[in-house]
C-alpha cells in the first residue's frame, strides 16, 4: 500500500532534530525502497531517525541527505513480541477441622399399671460425653406435664422417678442430653389409671376408702 501521512507522527523535535513513528502494514523492504517516503520529503530533514514499525519488522534508520532513506538497524524480524504480563491476585482459604463424637440416649421400657399421682420411673442408657439428661412427661398435644427432671449421668446410665400425670391416654415420657437436644429419646404412648380404692364393709354396705357409699 502507499505511504500514508497520517502514519507518520513527530515523537521528539529538538534541535533541529526529530524523531519519527511510522507504522504500516507494508513489509520493511517495501517501506524502505526508493520513492516511498517522497510525499514526505517536506517534512523529513536529514539526520532525522524513523522508528519504523512495519509488518515484518522494527526497525531505527535515519534520513539522508536528498531525503534518501538509509537501511538503519533492524531491531527485530519476524520475531515473537516483548510481552510483560502483570496480575495481582489475592488468596484467602478458610480451613475447619472437626471430628465426630458419638453420643446415645435410650429410654429403657416403662412399667406396666401407673396411676395418676403415683410414681413414674423413667431411666435411660447413655453413650458419649454426656453428663446430665433431662426427663419429663408430655401429653398426646406434646404439652409437657410433668417435670422436666435433670439428673446426672454415672456409669453410662441415668435415672429418676417422676409423679405421674392425671388419669389419661397418649402420654409420652422423654429424654434428652442437656446441652445437645438433638440427643433424645421418647417413649410409646402410654396411659395413666386412676389410682386404686380399697373396700371396706360397714354392715351389708360397701364403703370406698373416703367412706363413701358404693352404689350398686
Amino acid at each position: 500500500m502507499p505511504f500514508d501521512n497520517a502514519s507518520l507522527t513527530s515523537l521528539v523535535a529538538t534541535g533541529g532534530f526529530t524523531l519519527w513513528l511510522y507504522r504500516t502494514d507494508d513489509s520493511r523492504a517495501t517501506a524502505l525502497a526508493a520513492g516511498y517516503f517522497a510525499p514526505a520529503s517536506a517534512r523529513l530533514a536529514a539526520g532525522d531517525v524513523i522508528f519504523l514499525q512495519a509488518s515484518d519488522a522494527l526497525t531505527f534508520t535515519t534520513v539522508r541527505t536528498a531525503t534518501t532513506i538509509a537501511s538503519g538497524l533492524v531491531v527485530d524480524s519476524f520475531a515473537a513480541p516483548f510481552r510483560v504480563n502483570r496480575s495481582a491476585a489475592q488468596r484467602f482459604s478458610v480451613r475447619q477441622m472437626a471430628s465426630a463424637v458419638a453420643m446415645t440416649l435410650l429410654l429403657a421400657p416403662l412399667a406396666g399399671g401407673i396411676t395418676a399421682g403415683g410414681p413414674l420411673p423413667a431411666q435411660a442408657t447413655v453413650g458419649g460425653p454426656v453428663a446430665q439428661v433431662a426427663f419429663s412427661v408430655r401429653d398426646a398435644g406434646g404439652v409437657t406435664v410433668a417435670g422436666p427432671q435433670t439428673v446426672a449421668v454415672s456409669n453410662g446410665s441415668a435415672s429418676t422417678t417422676l409423679t405421674a400425670p392425671p388419669e389419661g391416654s397418649g402420654y409420652r415420657l422423654r429424654a434428652e442430653a442437656v446441652g445437645s437436644p438433638g440427643v433424645a429419646d421418647t417413649s410409646a404412648p402410654f396411659a395413666v389409671s386412676a389410682p386404686y380404692a380399697l373396700l371396706a364393709q360397714d354392715g351389708t354396705t360397701l364403703l370406698l376408702q373416703d367412706g363413701a357409699r358404693l352404689l350398686a
